[in-house]
């Protein structure tokens, strides 16, 4: 008998319950007083604040970065020269890494990439600086691609993975640069055309969206909007009109984030704040004050955008569905190679990988799904059958 499946696939849904909280939570490192660095939690059901572990360093670099394994519960801290994963559920340092990187070299920038499990960061070297990815699993570096010249490289700007399609970007001084991960052709050198007397920075991803997020404030006005700069054009544009003045300033190496799930936008502000907002509306949603003395840095959220399925789209090798209409209004139509006495499970979710609940009817080749409920967007699909497995993309109206 054909049997319909629809399974959710968030990343960390796997995982222990202590782990699948870890979205409950903004994770970063503690800087209570010079000199001294923590492990640290900020939990946004109970506002709380939680120093869970003593790091092994006595300075901390605008240029050192910090990256989350949402499938494994790990935050990973980047100093240029060591890797530090720490088990966030736990706080314990589960591994010091020592990277190799060759003499005066640095790596920065560095993010995990959920697709392929591997780093990505920017290998500075003697004043040059190229795209290279550390491979785990054989603990040695892959160069992409070099940098363009003339770059000039800012301390606590940021970098992002991309996953569909698989691209890293990064923020510069002045410019957006982009490369395209398999092939390391350079996809965007953009200069940012800030907005007048405002300038932009904290940039994160938005799952689903072509465009980056971030601040950008006005110092001398004292105030500041959840904005977005486009990579083709470097053209920023606030998200609507209420700005704030809370969280203005930021710490070198505060840095920023976005819950995929609820799309808020986090960052960090001078003198223990954390500021968030809402990616939709641009509104300031909190500015809390922690209470303590110091500064909280390179502050990450356990949120991803999907990959199982987003990946393989792009894949031209990889079987695709036949899908109908595409663009969907109502009614999609997935039509397949098996008939209903083979062993089937479709699965649908949207681009955070959350599953998608859909009324459905099912023929001999054909099932039919109503989404007219669905908001618009891209959604994915994905058939597992006695023959194998079927990949699908539908964009819904």
């Amino acid at each position: 008998m054909k049997k319909v499946v629809l399974i959710l696939l968030l990343t960390f849904a796997q995982q222990t319950v202590t782990t699948a909280q870890l979205q409950n939570s903004i994770f970063g490192i503690d800087n209570p007083s010079t000199g001294s660095f923590n492990f640290a939690e900020y939990d946004l059901t109970t506002n709380t604040f939680n120093t869970l572990l003593t790091l092994p360093i006595s300075f901390l670099s605008t240029t050192y970065s910090a990256t989350v394994d949402v499938g494994s519960g790990v935050y990973y801290f980047c100093n240029g020269t060591f890797l530090y994963a720490i088990d966030a559920g736990t706080g314990t340092l589960i591994a010091s890494i020592n990277l190799n990187v060759p003499p005066s070299s640095h790596f920065g920038y560095v993010q995990f990439n959920p697709c392929d499990g591997n780093f990505y960061g920017l290998m500075i070297q003697n004043g040059t600086g190229s795209l290279q990815a550390y491979i785990p699993s054989s603990g040695a570096f892959n160069f992409i691609a070099p940098l363009p010249s003339g770059v000039n490289l800012c301390g606590g700007c940021s970098a992002v993975i991309r996953t569909t399609p698989n691209q890293y970007i990064f923020q510069a001084a002045y410019t957006i640069i982009g490369f395209d991960i398999a092939s390391g052709n350079l996809i965007y050198n953009t200069p940012i055309l800030d907005l007048p007397n405002e300038s932009f920075g904290h940039m994160e991803l938005k799952c689903g969206s072509d465009l980056l997020y971030g601040t950008s404030a006005n110092p001398t006005a004292g105030i500041k909007y959840l904005s977005t700069v486009d990579p083709s054009s470097g053209i920023v544009a606030h998200v609507g009109q209420n700005g704030w003045t809370p969280g203005v300033f930021k710490p070198f190496n505060g840095g920023s984030c976005i819950n995929q799930g609820t799309e808020e936008y986090f960052y960090s502000g001078v003198g223990h704040q954390l500021i968030n907002a809402n990616t939709n509306t641009g509104n300031l949603i909190n500015a809390q004050s922690i209470g303590l003395s110091g500064e909280l840095l390179l502050i990450r959220h356990f949120s991803v955008c999907d990959c199982e399925l987003s990946s393989v789209i792009g894949n031209h090798s990889v079987p695709l569905l036949q899908l109908a209409p595409n663009p969907a209004q109502n009614i999609l139509t997935i039509n397949h190679p098996e008939n209903s006495s083979g062993k089937t499970e479709i699965l649908i979710t949207d681009v955070r990988g959350r599953a998608i609940n859909c009324n459905v009817q099912h023929q001999t080749k054909k099932t039919t799904f109503d989404v007219s409920h669905l908001q618009p967007g891209v959604y994915f699909v994905k058939y597992d059958g006695e023959t194998g497995n079927l990949f699908g993309r539908f964009i819904k109206n």
